[in-house]
Protein backbone atom coordinates (compact mmCIF):
# COMPACT_ATOMS: atom_id res chain seq x y z
CA UNK A 1 0.00 0.00 0.00
CA UNK A 2 1.24 3.50 -0.81
CA UNK A 3 0.80 6.35 1.65
CA UNK A 4 1.73 10.02 1.39
CA UNK A 5 2.43 12.26 4.39
CA UNK A 6 1.62 15.96 3.96
CA UNK A 7 3.30 18.42 6.31
CA UNK A 8 5.99 21.00 6.94
CA UNK A 9 9.67 20.20 7.34
CA UNK A 10 11.63 21.94 10.10
CA UNK A 11 15.22 22.92 10.56
CA UNK A 12 15.78 22.32 14.27
CA UNK A 13 18.45 23.98 16.41
CA UNK A 14 19.22 22.73 19.88
CA UNK A 15 21.52 25.09 21.85
CA UNK A 16 24.09 25.48 19.05
CA UNK A 17 24.47 24.99 15.28
CA UNK A 18 26.44 21.85 16.07
CA UNK A 19 23.12 20.33 17.10
CA UNK A 20 21.27 21.26 13.92
CA UNK A 21 18.85 18.52 12.86
CA UNK A 22 16.06 18.11 10.34
CA UNK A 23 12.69 17.33 11.82
CA UNK A 24 8.98 17.94 12.08
CA UNK A 25 6.42 15.53 13.52
CA UNK A 26 4.92 14.58 10.16
CA UNK A 27 8.18 13.68 8.44
CA UNK A 28 9.44 11.84 11.54
CA UNK A 29 6.29 9.72 11.47
CA UNK A 30 6.84 9.10 7.77
CA UNK A 31 10.44 8.09 8.47
CA UNK A 32 9.53 5.50 11.11
CA UNK A 33 6.76 4.09 8.92
CA UNK A 34 9.19 3.86 5.98
CA UNK A 35 11.49 1.76 8.15
CA UNK A 36 8.66 -0.48 9.30
CA UNK A 37 7.12 -0.60 5.84
CA UNK A 38 10.03 -2.32 4.13
CA UNK A 39 8.89 -5.76 5.28
CA UNK A 40 5.18 -4.89 5.31
CA UNK A 41 4.62 -3.80 1.68
CA UNK A 42 4.12 -0.15 2.66
CA UNK A 43 5.64 2.52 0.43
CA UNK A 44 5.98 5.98 1.98
CA UNK A 45 6.04 9.34 0.18
CA UNK A 46 6.40 12.81 1.63
CA UNK A 47 4.71 15.92 0.24
CA UNK A 48 6.16 19.20 1.44
CA UNK A 49 7.77 22.41 0.27
CA UNK A 50 11.41 23.35 0.90
CA UNK A 51 13.92 25.84 -0.46
CA UNK A 52 16.83 25.32 -2.83
CA UNK A 53 19.62 26.23 -0.39
CA UNK A 54 22.10 23.73 1.03
CA UNK A 55 20.11 22.92 4.18
CA UNK A 56 16.97 22.07 2.20
CA UNK A 57 18.95 19.82 -0.13
CA UNK A 58 20.52 18.02 2.83
CA UNK A 59 17.07 17.45 4.28
CA UNK A 60 15.85 15.86 1.08
CA UNK A 61 18.96 13.70 0.91
CA UNK A 62 18.29 12.46 4.43
CA UNK A 63 14.70 11.49 3.59
CA UNK A 64 15.82 9.62 0.48
CA UNK A 65 18.38 7.71 2.54
CA UNK A 66 15.48 6.52 4.70
CA UNK A 67 13.64 5.20 1.62
CA UNK A 68 11.07 8.00 1.64
CA UNK A 69 9.90 8.87 -1.85
CA UNK A 70 10.40 12.61 -2.48
CA UNK A 71 8.76 12.92 -5.90
CA UNK A 72 6.02 15.10 -4.33
CA UNK A 73 8.48 17.51 -2.67
CA UNK A 74 8.52 21.04 -4.14
CA UNK A 75 11.57 23.33 -4.01
CA UNK A 76 11.03 27.09 -4.06
CA UNK A 77 13.84 29.50 -4.86
CA UNK A 78 12.44 32.42 -2.83
CA UNK A 79 11.27 30.68 0.37
CA UNK A 80 12.85 28.74 3.24
CA UNK A 81 11.73 25.98 5.62
CA UNK A 82 10.51 26.84 9.10
CA UNK A 83 13.16 27.23 11.80
CA UNK A 84 12.56 25.74 15.23
CA UNK A 85 14.73 26.36 18.29
CA UNK A 86 14.40 23.65 20.93
CA UNK A 87 15.04 24.88 24.45
CA UNK A 88 15.53 22.31 27.20
CA UNK A 89 14.81 23.50 30.75
CA UNK A 90 16.39 22.32 34.02
CA UNK A 91 13.77 19.54 34.31
CA UNK A 92 14.61 18.14 30.88
CA UNK A 93 11.36 19.44 29.37
CA UNK A 94 11.61 20.68 25.79
CA UNK A 95 10.07 23.94 24.62
CA UNK A 96 9.68 24.79 20.92
CA UNK A 97 10.09 28.26 19.41
CA UNK A 98 9.23 28.83 15.72
CA UNK A 99 10.64 31.68 13.61
CA UNK A 100 9.59 31.53 9.97
CA UNK A 101 5.80 31.79 9.74
CA UNK A 102 6.07 32.64 6.03
CA UNK A 103 7.77 29.31 5.38
CA UNK A 104 7.72 27.20 2.24
CA UNK A 105 4.93 24.81 3.38
CA UNK A 106 2.42 27.66 3.23
CA UNK A 107 2.87 27.73 -0.54
CA UNK A 108 2.75 24.01 -1.31
CA UNK A 109 -0.42 24.20 -3.42
CA UNK A 110 0.12 27.74 -4.70
CA UNK A 111 3.46 27.46 -6.50
CA UNK A 112 4.75 25.10 -9.13
CA UNK A 113 3.18 21.93 -10.57
CA UNK A 114 0.16 20.37 -8.84
CA UNK A 115 2.06 17.24 -7.78
CA UNK A 116 -0.14 16.01 -4.92
CA UNK A 117 -3.30 17.16 -6.70
CA UNK A 118 -2.55 14.92 -9.69
CA UNK A 119 -1.42 12.01 -7.49
CA UNK A 120 -4.67 11.99 -5.49
CA UNK A 121 -6.86 12.56 -8.56
CA UNK A 122 -5.14 9.58 -10.24
CA UNK A 123 -5.53 7.46 -7.09
CA UNK A 124 -1.77 6.87 -6.92
CA UNK A 125 -1.98 6.54 -3.13
CA UNK A 126 -4.16 4.31 -0.99
CA UNK A 127 -3.84 6.62 2.01
CA UNK A 128 -2.84 10.13 3.05
CA UNK A 129 -1.67 11.27 6.48
CA UNK A 130 -2.27 14.88 7.50
CA UNK A 131 -1.53 16.69 10.75
CA UNK A 132 -3.49 19.55 12.22
CA UNK A 133 -0.34 21.63 11.85
CA UNK A 134 -0.22 20.69 8.14
CA UNK A 135 -3.66 22.19 7.63
CA UNK A 136 -2.90 25.25 9.75
CA UNK A 137 0.19 26.10 7.69
CA UNK A 138 -1.83 26.41 4.47
CA UNK A 139 -3.68 29.48 3.20
CA UNK A 140 -7.48 29.33 3.50
CA UNK A 141 -7.82 28.88 -0.27
CA UNK A 142 -5.44 25.93 -0.14
CA UNK A 143 -7.29 24.43 2.82
CA UNK A 144 -10.43 24.49 0.67
CA UNK A 145 -8.50 22.90 -2.21
CA UNK A 146 -7.25 20.16 0.13
CA UNK A 147 -10.83 19.39 1.18
CA UNK A 148 -11.86 18.95 -2.46
CA UNK A 149 -8.90 16.62 -3.05
CA UNK A 150 -9.82 14.53 0.00
CA UNK A 151 -13.38 14.22 -1.27
CA UNK A 152 -12.14 12.76 -4.58
CA UNK A 153 -9.62 10.57 -2.72
CA UNK A 154 -12.39 9.14 -0.51
CA UNK A 155 -14.75 8.58 -3.43
CA UNK A 156 -12.08 6.39 -5.01
CA UNK A 157 -11.65 4.27 -1.89
CA UNK A 158 -8.67 6.10 -0.35
CA UNK A 159 -8.01 6.30 3.38
CA UNK A 160 -7.41 9.49 5.38
CA UNK A 161 -5.45 9.55 8.64
CA UNK A 162 -5.36 12.76 10.68
CA UNK A 163 -4.07 14.00 14.03
CA UNK A 164 -5.37 17.07 15.90
CA UNK A 165 -1.95 18.63 16.61
CA UNK A 166 -2.52 22.25 17.61
CA UNK A 167 0.06 25.05 17.31
CA UNK A 168 -1.13 28.50 18.30
CA UNK A 169 1.66 30.10 16.26
CA UNK A 170 -0.14 28.89 13.12
CA UNK A 171 -3.83 29.48 13.88
CA UNK A 172 -6.36 30.37 16.55
CA UNK A 173 -8.66 27.94 18.37
CA UNK A 174 -11.63 29.36 16.45
CA UNK A 175 -9.89 28.71 13.12
CA UNK A 176 -8.98 25.17 14.20
CA UNK A 177 -12.59 24.46 15.20
CA UNK A 178 -13.89 25.78 11.87
CA UNK A 179 -11.58 23.69 9.71
CA UNK A 180 -11.74 20.53 11.86
CA UNK A 181 -15.52 20.58 11.48
CA UNK A 182 -14.97 20.42 7.73
CA UNK A 183 -12.12 17.92 7.49
CA UNK A 184 -12.81 15.29 10.17
CA UNK A 185 -15.84 13.81 8.33
CA UNK A 186 -13.33 12.50 5.75
CA UNK A 187 -11.11 10.80 8.35
CA UNK A 188 -10.81 7.00 8.75
CA UNK A 189 -8.37 6.96 11.69
CA UNK A 190 -8.09 9.99 13.97
CA UNK A 191 -5.18 10.39 16.40
CA UNK A 192 -6.49 12.66 19.15
CA UNK A 193 -4.29 14.19 21.83
CA UNK A 194 -6.68 15.11 24.65
CA UNK A 195 -4.44 17.98 25.79
CA UNK A 196 -4.67 19.52 22.31
CA UNK A 197 -8.40 18.78 22.28
CA UNK A 198 -8.80 20.84 25.44
CA UNK A 199 -6.79 23.70 23.92
CA UNK A 200 -8.98 23.74 20.83
CA UNK A 201 -12.44 23.20 22.30
CA UNK A 202 -11.95 24.50 25.85
CA UNK A 203 -13.47 21.47 27.59
CA UNK A 204 -14.01 17.74 27.19
CA UNK A 205 -17.76 18.25 26.90
CA UNK A 206 -19.22 16.64 23.78
CA UNK A 207 -15.83 14.98 23.14
CA UNK A 208 -17.12 11.61 21.96
CA UNK A 209 -20.24 13.12 20.40
CA UNK A 210 -18.06 15.15 18.02
CA UNK A 211 -16.39 12.09 16.54
CA UNK A 212 -19.65 10.16 16.36
CA UNK A 213 -21.21 13.11 14.49
CA UNK A 214 -18.24 13.34 12.12
CA UNK A 215 -18.31 9.60 11.47
CA UNK A 216 -14.62 8.83 12.09
CA UNK A 217 -14.42 5.05 11.96
CA UNK A 218 -11.55 4.71 14.40
CA UNK A 219 -10.34 7.13 17.07
CA UNK A 220 -7.10 6.78 19.02
CA UNK A 221 -7.29 8.94 22.14
CA UNK A 222 -4.10 9.83 24.00
CA UNK A 223 -3.83 11.51 27.39
CA UNK A 224 -0.47 12.46 28.91
CA UNK A 225 0.00 13.26 32.58
CA UNK A 226 3.57 13.75 33.80
CA UNK A 227 5.69 10.82 32.60
CA UNK A 228 2.73 8.55 31.93
CA UNK A 229 0.57 8.34 28.85
CA UNK A 230 -2.63 6.37 28.33
CA UNK A 231 -3.71 5.49 24.80
CA UNK A 232 -7.18 4.14 24.09
CA UNK A 233 -8.43 2.96 20.69
CA UNK A 234 -12.11 3.09 19.89
CA UNK A 235 -14.24 2.29 16.86
CA UNK A 236 -17.54 3.85 15.85
CA UNK A 237 -20.38 1.45 15.31
CA UNK A 238 -24.12 2.13 15.17
CA UNK A 239 -23.64 5.77 16.20
CA UNK A 240 -21.68 4.91 19.34
CA UNK A 241 -18.02 4.62 20.34
CA UNK A 242 -16.88 1.15 21.35
CA UNK A 243 -13.70 0.81 23.39
CA UNK A 244 -11.49 -1.86 21.85
CA UNK A 245 -8.13 -1.74 23.65
CA UNK A 246 -5.87 0.54 25.67
CA UNK A 247 -2.21 0.63 26.69
CA UNK A 248 0.18 2.65 28.82
CA UNK A 249 3.21 4.45 27.43
CA UNK A 250 6.22 5.91 29.21
CA UNK A 251 7.04 9.50 28.27
CA UNK A 252 10.41 11.17 28.80
CA UNK A 253 10.45 14.98 28.64
CA UNK A 254 9.15 15.19 25.07
CA UNK A 255 5.77 13.69 24.28
CA UNK A 256 6.11 14.36 20.53
CA UNK A 257 9.16 12.11 20.12
CA UNK A 258 7.39 9.07 21.55
CA UNK A 259 4.15 10.00 19.77
CA UNK A 260 5.81 10.04 16.33
CA UNK A 261 7.00 6.47 16.83
CA UNK A 262 3.63 5.43 18.24
CA UNK A 263 1.64 6.73 15.27
CA UNK A 264 4.02 5.05 12.79
CA UNK A 265 3.80 1.74 14.63
CA UNK A 266 0.03 1.87 14.85
CA UNK A 267 -0.35 2.66 11.16
CA UNK A 268 2.09 -0.11 10.20
CA UNK A 269 -0.19 -2.55 11.99
CA UNK A 270 -3.52 -1.26 10.76
CA UNK A 271 -2.36 -0.88 7.15
CA UNK A 272 -1.39 -4.57 7.28
CA UNK A 273 -4.87 -5.48 8.54
CA UNK A 274 -3.65 -6.29 12.04
CA UNK A 275 -6.17 -5.98 14.86
CA UNK A 276 -6.31 -2.81 16.92
CA UNK A 277 -4.80 -4.65 19.89
CA UNK A 278 -1.90 -5.97 17.78
CA UNK A 279 -1.30 -2.52 16.29
CA UNK A 280 -1.24 -0.93 19.74
CA UNK A 281 1.39 -3.44 20.87
CA UNK A 282 3.65 -2.70 17.89
CA UNK A 283 3.19 1.04 18.49
CA UNK A 284 3.98 0.58 22.18
CA UNK A 285 7.14 -1.39 21.42
CA UNK A 286 8.53 1.20 19.01
CA UNK A 287 7.53 4.08 21.28
CA UNK A 288 9.39 2.45 24.17
CA UNK A 289 12.55 2.15 22.04
CA UNK A 290 12.41 5.86 21.28
CA UNK A 291 12.07 6.93 24.92
CA UNK A 292 15.39 5.23 25.71
CA UNK A 293 17.19 7.53 23.25
CA UNK A 294 17.85 11.27 23.65
CA UNK A 295 17.52 12.00 19.91
CA UNK A 296 14.28 12.57 18.02
CA UNK A 297 15.12 9.68 15.65
CA UNK A 298 16.71 6.50 16.92
CA UNK A 299 19.28 4.63 14.78
CA UNK A 300 17.68 2.04 12.52
CA UNK A 301 19.79 -0.68 14.16
CA UNK A 302 17.91 -0.02 17.41
CA UNK A 303 14.64 -1.18 15.82
CA UNK A 304 15.97 -3.77 13.38
CA UNK A 305 14.11 -6.65 15.09
CA UNK A 306 10.71 -5.04 14.44
CA UNK A 307 11.41 -3.67 10.96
Amino acid sequence: MKIVFLGEALVELNHSPRHQTYGGNVVNRALYLARLGGSRAIDVSYATCIGIEKISMKMMQRWQQENIDTSLVKCLATKYPNLCFIETDSHGQRHYHYWNKDNTMRYYFSYGPALLNHALMNHDYGAIYISGSSIAALTDDDKTLLLSLLEVHKQRGGKVYLDNNFRNDLWSTRQAQYWYEKIFPYVDIAFIDLNDEMRIWGSSRYLTQRYIKWGCREVVFKQTKGNSCTVCSLVISSDSLLRVASIKLAVKHDDDIADNAFVAGYLAGRMNKHTIAQSLLLAQKLSHRVTTCSDAIIPSDSMRDIM
